[in-house]
C-alpha cells in the first residue's frame, strides 16, 4: 500500500493485497459495530485495494450525507473504465459537478420522456428478443456458455478494478 498524504480514520490493519476481506464476519452489520466499538464511530477499512469508509453514527452519517454529499458524490474510475467513458464525459461515470448536471438535464428533458421511451419501445423489445433467442440458443451448447461468462468475467475485472 501507497503511504496517504491524508489522515485515514483509525481501522483493523489490513494484509498486502487482500486488504481487510478476510477479518469481515459473514453477519456485516455486526462485524462493523464492533469495529466501531474498537475504532470509533468513523472507521476505515479495505476490500482488496479499495479503502472504504464507515459512519457509524447517526449524527455523524447525517453531517456526511448532507454537507460533504457533493465531496463525496464522484464515482471511483479506473484507468481502463477512464479510457471506456471518454474520462468521464458520459452520464454514467461523469463526476457530480456543472457537467455531470447539464448532461442529465439533457437526458431528463429530451431522451427520458415518456412520448420518447414510448416511441424506442419496439426497438427494445426487439434487442431483448434477441438476446433471449441468443441465450436459448447457446443453452445447448455447454462450452459456449462458459466461454461467454468467462469473457464477461475478464472483461468486467478489467472495466472496473
Amino acid at each position: 500500500y501507497s503511504r496517504f498524504r491524508f489522515k485515514l480514520p483509525p481501522g483493523p490493519k489490513p494484509w498486502p493485497v487482500l486488504g481487510n476481506i478476510y477479518d469481515i464476519k459473514p453477519v456485516r452489520f455486526r462485524c462493523f459495530y464492533e469495529w466501531a466499538q474498537v475504532y470509533g464511530p468513523i472507521l476505515s477499512f479495505r476490500l482488496g485495494s479499495k479503502l472504504n469508509v464507515v459512519v457509524s453514527n447517526a449524527e455523524l452519517a447525517r453531517q456526511v450525507l448532507k454537507e460533504h454529499d457533493q465531496n463525496l458524490a464522484d464515482r471511483h474510475r479506473s484507468r481502463s473504465s477512464a479510457r471506456f467513458s471518454k474520462d468521464g464525459k458520459d452520464l454514467i461515470w461523469a463526476d457530480y459537478g456543472p457537467h455531470y448536471v447539464k448532461v442529465r438535464k439533457a437526458c431528463t428533458l429530451e431522451l427520458f420522456t415518456q412520448k420518447r421511451l414510448e416511441a424506442l419501445r419496439p426497438i427494445r423489445e426487439d434487442e431483448v428478443t434477441a438476446m433471449i433467442e441468443s441465450i436459448f440458443k447457446d443453452s445447448t451448447n455447454a462450452g459456449k456458455i462458459v466461454s461467454n461468462f468467462c469473457n464477461f468475467a475478464v472483461v468486467s475485472s478489467k472495466l472496473y478494478v
